[in-house]
């Protein structure tokens, strides 16, 4: 691996350093609200951002899985929550357009409608009690049921980030009429599809204006056209197989938290010079030292991360791949939680108050272990490709249902 970022590289980071930017000018505002940044997405639309990540032969970027994860961890630096909502439109249109067995013509189909008509699309894949612990509890209870011309779907989806701003809504359902439970269908319908109510539950600690509400599924029609291929055999398994596309740019927005937190209490303890002493807070030791602990923490995690994305658009997805993302998700998160709290301990008192950007960064960057795929399940996951163990030796942690 060249450590060094390439010319197209540079570029994708100089402009989302431009747009984060203008996006930290509003991140405050957003987060006090919780309120959808919808001109942060309409700023990445037109910059051309919504192809990022799809491959050049359907009209994309091709930026890869490193390029976007450099955009994303400088795009987090500015505004957290429109770095998450935003991976979830680029993770998804990666998805459908990289790894998902689909026909050419069918990937064109969703580049054309992002590329060229501009459409922000969100992923539903989470519902209630769906846990990044147990992959297989992301099975679908909404239903899809076969109908004349195609489906109609029940139910409910949790964690929809971005959904009231969205154009298009990718989810996933269990088609009735297959036995197996833990089947889904993939579909892509307009957001003001009858049928369709958003549930506004989002009153959260941090990453606020992602505004991730449930939407409710009533008697919503899909049209054949809008379904996505066949049914995957497991959602489960097919989640917990392509998260490095899924999650590896998701792990770069906490990075950039990271980052943000770092570079807000150098200016801090910089800035601040306690009453009786002619230095400021900067040359105390114990700042010094931990300012050097997160800057290497968070430099370690960073090229490990990209070490994880360059071997994805290098060698595509295999189980090499899988575990250095698992390592890196680990490593990030656990540094990302660390910084941003010694950040806030820096900052003392005063960094406690609302108005303080290490109070939002420690706010947003709490999660950093526990978004999917959370530290104890990468740990997990990991001991086994560590250990070369038979996974269908392992006993499961839980017992299903069905036993």
């Amino acid at each position: 691996m060249d450590f060094a970022l390439t010319a197209d590289h540079v570029r994708i980071q100089t402009l989302c350093r431009e747009l984060a930017a203008d996006f930290i000018t509003r991140a405050a505002e957003h987060d006090r609200d919780a309120s959808s940044p919808v001109e942060n997405y309409a700023a990445l639309r037109k910059a051309g951002l919504f192809g990022l990540t799809i491959p050049q032969q359907f009209g994309g970027w091709g930026a890869g899985l490193l390029g976007y994860t450099i955009a994303a961890e400088e795009i987090a630096q500015g505004c957290a929550s429109t770095a998450l909502a935003f991976n979830m439109h680029a993770a998804m249109v990666a998805t459908l357009t990289i790894t998902a067995p689909l026909p050419d013509a069918t990937k064109q189909r969703v580049a054309d409608l992002v590329i060229k008509e501009g459409k922000l699309i969100c992923a539903l894949l989470s519902e209630p009690g769906s846990t990044g612990l147990l992959p297989t509890s992301y099975a679908c209870s909404a239903q899809a049921r076969r109908v004349a011309g195609g489906y109609v779907l029940s139910g409910k989806k949790a964690f929809c980030t971005m959904v009231a701003a969205s154009d298009f809504l990718c989810l996933y359902a269990h088609p009735e009429e297959d036995a197996n439970p833990e089947a889904g269908v993939a579909m892509l319908l307009p957001a003001n599809s009858p049928g369709l109510h958003i549930e506004q539950v989002w009153d959260t600690l941090g990453v606020r204006a992602t505004r991730s509400d449930n939407l409710m599924l009533e008697n919503c029609f899909v049209p054949q056209a809008a379904v996505l291929g066949d049914p995957v055999p497991s959602i489960g398994e097919w989640l917990a197989n392509n998260e490095p596309v899924f999650n590896i740019p998701y792990t770069a927005v906490y990075l950039g938290v990271g980052f943000a937190a770092l570079h807000a209490v150098i200016d801090n303890v910089k800035q601040r010079q306690p009453k009786g002493y002619r230095q400021s807070l900067a040359y105390h030791p114990d700042i010094r030292r931990r300012v050097a602990v997160m800057s290497a923490q968070l430099e370690a995690a960073r090229w490990l991360l990209r070490y994880a994305a360059w071997l994805f658009d290098t060698q595509g997805h295999n189980p090499e791949v899988l575990a250095t993302y698992l390592k890196a998700k680990y490593m990030v998160g656990e540094a990302v939680t660390s910084a941003t709290r010694s950040a806030l301990e820096m900052g003392g008192a005063h960094a406690l108050f609302k108005p303080s950007t290490i109070e939002r960064l420690f706010r947003d960057g709490a999660t950093a272990s526990i978004q999917h795929p959370p530290s104890d399940y990468c740990l997990a996951a990991l001991s086994i490709h560590a250990l070369q163990l038979d996974p269908k030796e392992v006993q499961p942690p839980l017992i299903p249902a069905w036993q």
